[in-house]
């Protein structure tokens, strides 16, 4: 789980290879942000909130545009387990 900076979005990943943003007042789904090949384990947004990044068993991490779910950037980096 990661809040944005201004604690307004929350964004969960998981099992099933979503990441999934919520209004952390509401609990209403904005968006669903799919790429992952495996599960997301780690989540973070940028200071000023306007990239999230999502780290996966996929040895990838990708940089989403939580305003649009754009994906702005993926680096894939593998190593034996």
């Amino acid at each position: 789980l990661a809040f944005s900076p201004t604690g307004g979005i929350l964004a969960s990943g998981g099992e099933d290879r979503m990441v999934r943003l919520w209004d952390s007042l509401s609990g209403q789904a904005l968006r669903v942000l799919a790429g992952h090949a495996s599960v997301v384990l780690s989540l973070a947004f940028s200071p000023d909130g306007r990239s999230l990044a999502s780290g996966g068993d996929d040895f990838s991490v990708r940089v989403w545009a939580p305003q649009d779910g754009a994906l702005l950037e993926c680096k894939v980096e593998g190593h034996p387990r």
